[in-house]
């Protein structure tokens, strides 16, 4: 029994050590991946043996809806994290979007605009491609916030992100995106046909407030959602689970408030548990339950993000990592 589980996890190690090749991934090997606002990046301090990917955020639709893209922010940090993550072996993606698109929270008027007209997919398409090769970049995540589930938003959507792909894969590119936990409105606005065209789905399982609860005084991302998020886009909708990633906070919420995980722990909250003082995150034990949720059920974890984490033992990142490796 304990020579079987030796060779478990020495093939799984295998399988790590494959995705911090210097190649990008294109197997369906376990990613972790990390979201990394441009504000946050210091490449010092990443730990790239963590992680298969970086999400650079983000890219901006320009607001007249002619499809370009504005400046990326920080150019010289993104040509920097490039060069670093590319050297430890991890991929870089821009993001574009995300609920701060550019005309307040969660209003994703742009996306709607430049998604509703050939000319204007046609030239979105152009400027993330050109965002790619200027940067060198591995691929491209799609954060659109969130496609209507009517009609022509959600056949927009699937049109938008099928010129992308033929696009990227043209130059041996990626496209991810990201979505909502599960089947609220929302959901239902990315079509299956989409599954086909995504490399893989980044489920974003955290900042729940659906079926009565509030997060403000619930937790926003408890291991129950996790497995809501699986039997909603795997069983239910029929996305395969060799594409689907399971979105993990590394932030904690409560009552007009909240923090980043780091943040946290320096005001004394418990690694190893979900609560401090009326704000809910996810520790150490249920970073882990949730990782050996993925592996099961999915492909990978993804993070918003990484720069919350802390560092040495009680990080997130090393956890996940250890449940991966089966070390400690």
């Amino acid at each position: 029994m304990k020579h079987t589980s030796f060779l478990s996890a020495l093939l799984l190690s295998c399988l790590l050590t494959s995705c911090f090749s210097s190649q990008p991934t294109r197997d369906h090997t376990f990613r972790v991946i990390g979201y990394l606002p441009a504000s946050r990046v210091d490449t010092g301090r990443i730990p790239f043996a963590y992680l298969t990917s970086i999400n650079y955020a983000f890219g901006i639709p320009t607001p007249d809806g002619s499809g370009a893209l504005m400046p990326i922010p920080r150019p010289d940090t993104l040509h920097a994290l490039v060069t670093a993550a590319h050297a430890h072996g991890v991929e870089v993606f821009i993001s574009v979007g995300g609920w701060s698109l550019g005309d307040g929270g969660g209003n994703d008027t742009r996306y709607e605009v430049l998604a509703s007209s050939p000319a204007s997919r046609t030239r979105f398409c152009a400027s993330v491609m050109e965002v790619v090769r200027t940067f060198q970049l591995d691929g491209a995540d799609i954060d659109w916030e969130y496609p209507d589930p009517v009609e022509p938003s959600s056949s927009n959507y699937v049109l938008l992100m099928r010129e992308l792909k033929d696009s990227l894969h043209a130059e041996g590119k990626l496209l991810t995106t990201a979505v909502v936990s599960r089947g609220d409105r929302w959901g239902y606005g990315i079509k299956n046909e989409a599954f086909a065209v995504a490399d893989w789905v980044n489920i974003m399982a955290y900042d729940d407030s659906y079926s009565g609860y509030n997060f403000t005084i619930a937790p926003h991302s408890p291991y129950w959602l996790a497995v809501r998020a699986f039997d909603y886009w795997v069983d239910d909708r029929g996305l395969p689970a060799e594409k689907a990633v399971m979105g993990v906070p590394f932030y904690g919420r409560g009552p007009g408030r909240g923090g980043a995980y780091r943040q946290l722990l320096a005001q004394g909250a418990d690694p190893q548990a979900d609560v401090y003082d009326s704000i809910y995150y996810n520790g150490i034990k249920t970073m882990r339950q949730k990782t050996r949720l993925a592996m099961t059920r999915g492909s990978g974890i993804m993070i918003w993000e990484i720069s919350e984490d802390t560092t040495g033992t009680n990080s997130l990142l090393r956890a996940i990592h250890e449940e991966l490796t089966g070390t400690k």
